[in-house]
This record gives C-alpha cells, structure tokens and sequence, in this order.
C-alpha cells in the first residue's frame, strides 16, 4: 500500500480501468523461503541486485521525498519517516485557511470506482457510516470501469453543490475537475491513488515504503540469494507501480536475488491464480523462492502452487487477507511470510477524520497525507490471527477483525492547527 497518478498514456492503454485494490494499498508484497537462482528469465525479468554487500542486503534504505517547503519536516520524525521514498509532490494545502462549514445541512459527495472486491465494498460503505455518524448527509455515486465515467460523477457533484467531495482517481485527468471545484469553494479528498494538485487532500498508504520494507524482509529470510516471481495487478496503476518500486530498492543491496516481475492480473485473485499456475507449467525447473504481489491476491497464488503440486512459497500478503492469514497460521515451521496490514475500514475511519476536520474549519497544512501501512511478520502475526480465519477466503482483514488499530487519531490530528 499509493502513489502519483498514473500518466495520460497509461489510462488509454488501460482504457481506464479500475484500479481494484482489496487492501492494500495499496501496496507491493513479498515472501520468505530460501530459493535457487533462476536459469531462464522472461523479457520483464531483471536481477534486483547491484550492491554486492551481503552486510546490507535485508536493509530498508533510506530514501528522499518531495518536500519542498518543508511541511512534513516540521511536523516531527514521526511523519518525516511515514514518507520514506513517497512518489508525490507535498505542496501546502489549497485549504489551509478554509473556514469549513459548521452550520447548516452539510452534504459530503463520494465518487468511488467499482465495487469489484471486499476491499472497495467496504471503504465504501464503512466511509458512509463514519460520515453519517457525524451528521452528514452523503450521496454516494459508484463509477464503472471509465475514467470518463467517474470525472462525469465528479462534475455532477460539483452541479449539485455539495460541501465537500471524497473520491478514488482511477487514473491521471482529475486535476481540472478538482480545480473546478475548488474554483466552486468545494474541496476535494483523493483516496488510495493521489493528484499533484494543491486544490485536493490526498489521504493515501505509502506503497513505496511498504515494498521497501517487505522486500528487505524477505531478502533477509531468503539469505539474499534466490529468485522472487513478482504479481502485478494493472501495469501502470499508480499503487501497484510504487511498490514496486519500493520492492526493487531494497533488493538493489541483494546481488543474489532475481525477481522476476512479468505477470499481470488486474489484482484479481482468480486471474492470479490461472496466471501464477500457467507460469509454474511453463518453467518447471525453475524454484520460486517467493512471491511480491501488488495487491491482495495471495490466495489465489497460493492456490496456484498447491494445484501444480509445487511447494507453497510464502506469498507476503498485500493487503493481509483472511485466507492468506489462515495459511500461514496453519504452516508456521515451513511458511515464514511476511504482509502488510492495510484495513479498508481502518482507511476509511482517516478520510473520515479529515474530512470532519475539514469541514470544521481546522485548517489542512499539507496537501498529502501519508499513512505507513504496518508490517506483519511471524513475531507478530498473532495480533492478526483468528481460528475463525479460513485458508481460501480472499476477504482483507479489517480493524473491526482483530482490533489493532490504523493511522492513530493523533497521527492524522498532527496535519490540522496552526
């Protein structure tokens, strides 16, 4: 689990389609379990290594964001490392000053993509409750595939007037609709993908960063030496292209690791299933000593290993799903994962806070809210754990779930006051 907007180019490539994401942030995920190196690599294959230390290799390095004025800096370490490698521009907030509105009806307008996993069902409906527990009225508009589609639903908001809009960019073009409706005194906040522009509030994971430190966790299990098969969800989506990245600087200190990233599945665990199994047949004596997928498609990897009869490699569960969870329970001495805690209802719960905060005139300081999505490993995994969790559900696991808490409420309190 987010991440600059993807270009003009690649939204006609992928005739805009949705960004479908169940939990992680957005976010990059990788697994453990030593492997040999690989003898034959696709065109999409590249050795992750260039820095030859072994010391080094299993490290999360330290990486550079844009903050040009210096906003994050002066809100203290603890944000200053929640934006490790973040891709986006951070700009102060269009909506420093706004006044908000405290009194009156106040109308808050959501425009999210489809409804194609738990994952979005629930940032959906879980941000309609927090809003209405505030006293809020919502109009809730659901896009299909289209880009077109969505910016159509944004306008429309603006035309009805709203006080404030929520929304998920599926792809690059929503700077002058957000522009327009600042231009109307409405403000605009962007979910899981954001917009370089100071008009809108983007309330987004850190993908890089949680690649970065998934992938050093697996190098470290792996010895840094093997081959990792990376599981693209859209090529191109902003999400799934940073933590990619991230992934990809921390295996930069591993010259013994060859990740091999050429498969795409629109983040759908079925498809990831037939596509990681079609791999498997087709390079038989190649061992994968693990799995970096883009998104939480683990069971159905999973399931891909266990219908070609190849020994599971542990798949680090963007998103942390229940079925991915249960597997790794259940197989603890030979299955050594790693994921990444990234609730929809927990992400939900901040945009709602901002929103509120927004909306009661305190005052945004910066125009990109970062949140670092937790890592899960075996030291921790019991926290995330439940007997009621079954191997195969693809369901994302929820705060409602196992009761540990994202993005604290003073954590989000630290973007809003003079």
């Amino acid at each position: 689990m987010t991440a600059r907007p993807a270009t003009a180019a690649t939204a006609t490539t992928h005739h805009n389609r949705t960004v479908r994401i169940s939990g992680a942030l957005c976010a990059a995920v990788l697994l453990t379990v030593t492997a040999a190196g690989c003898s034959k690599k696709s065109s999409d294959s590249t050795s992750a290594g260039s820095d030859s230390s072994s010391a080094s290799c299993g490290t999360v390095p330290a990486a550079k964001f844009n903050d040009t004025a210096g906003l994050i800096k002066a809100l203290g370490s603890e944000y200053a490392a929640a934006y490790s490698g973040y891709s986006g521009t951070v700009q102060k907030s269009a909506w420093a000053n706004w006044e908000g509105k405290k009194s009156g009806t106040i109308t808050v307008g959501i425009s999210e993509s489809q409804l194609v996993n738990p994952y979005q069902t629930l940032i959906n409906t879980a941000l309609q409750k927090y809003l209405k527990a505030q006293g809020y009225k919502v109009i809730d508009l659901v896009s299909t595939n289209e880009v077109t589609n969505q910016i159509s639903q944004f306008n429309q908001l603006i035309t009805d007037k709203v006080d404030l809009i929520v929304y998920q960019p599926l792809a690059a073009g929503f700077e002058s609709v957000v522009d327009k409706a600042a231009k109307a005194g409405i403000p605009s906040i962007s979910v899981l993908n954001n917009v370089a522009d100071a008009n809108t509030v983007n309330v987004v994971p850190n993908a890089f960063a949680a690649g970065e430190a998934q992938a050093a966790a697996l190098a470290k299990s792996m010895g840094g030496k093997g081959t990792i098969l990376g599981v693209h969800g859209i090529k191109g989506v902003p999400i799934d292209t940073d933590t990619f990245n991230g992934a990809k600087a921390a295996l930069a200190k591993c010259s013994g690791i060859t990740l091999d990233d050429s498969l795409y599945t629109d983040f759908s665990p079925t498809t990831a299933q037939t596509k990681v199994q079609q791999y498997l047949a087709a390079n038989p004596t190649k061992t994968i000593g693990g799995v970096l997928e883009g998104g939480p498609m683990t069971t159905g990897i999973i399931s891909a290993f266990q219908k070609s009869n190849v020994t599971v490699a542990p798949v680090a569960d963007n998103g942390l799903t229940k079925g991915g969870v249960a597997y790794w329970a259940a197989n603890q001495s030979s299955y050594k994962g790693v994921g990444l805690y990234n609730p929809a209802d927990g992400l939900a719960k901040a945009v709602g806070q901002v929103a509120k905060h927004m909306l009661d005139g305190d005052g945004v300081k910066a125009s990109d809210i970062v949140i670092n999505p937790p890592l899960v490993t075996s030291d921790n995994l019991s926290k995330f754990s439940k007997s009621s969790f079954k191997t195969g559900d693809a369901s994302t696991i929820t705060v409602g779930d196992v009761g540990q808490t994202f993005a604290e409420t003073s954590y989000i309190d630290g973007f809003f006051g003079s």
